[in-house]
């Protein structure tokens, strides 16, 4: 699971020609340890959420939220070159459906309701797919080091 979760930090929807790749590199980088941290984390809780009480998986999917919520407008905040655009607004957007689906998990915690919990489960692993997707692409175009997947 954390395999499918291991991405690695990236840009946003804003562009610049003006922009230097070298800046935007360097921008995107700056994140890399809290944007891999993340990811762990939402594996980690996910698969050590079953034993868990209501209000602990509320307070830790709500924390998760939060952050997920701080990378897409950290992400968002930085100016693309053109090239990257389009894989920077579908970071943006594949953060905050991540922070919507937390959120979700959270709030189904908090009203003890499972079967809820298990669909926005499901929802964050595809929805942190689709930035694992567009992460990767752009870190490999920028020549960032890849994350070790996790078994």
């Amino acid at each position: 699971m954390a395999a499918s979760l291991a991405v690695i930090a990236c840009g946003s929807g804003k562009s610049s020609s003006s922009t230097s790749r070298v800046d935007f590199k360097t921008g995107v980088a700056a994140g890399y340890k809290d944007f891999v941290g993340l990811a762990a984390a939402i594996a980690q809780d996910i698969k050590g959420a079953g034993p868990k009480t209501d209000a602990e998986v509320a307070k830790e999917f709500g924390g998760l939220a939060a952050r997920a919520d701080q990378e897409a407008s950290r992400l968002a905040g930085l100016s693309a070159p053109s090239k990257y655009a389009k894989r920077m607004t579908t970071l943006v957007v594949g953060f905050h459906a991540v922070n919507g689906d937390l959120a979700k998990i959270a709030a189904a915690a908090t009203k003890h309701d499972a079967e809820s919990a298990q669909t926005a489960a499901r929802a964050v692993l595809v929805d942190a797919a689709k930035v694992k997707t567009a992460a990767t692409s752009l870190s490999k175009d920028l020549g960032l080091p890849q994350p070790k997947a996790h078994s």
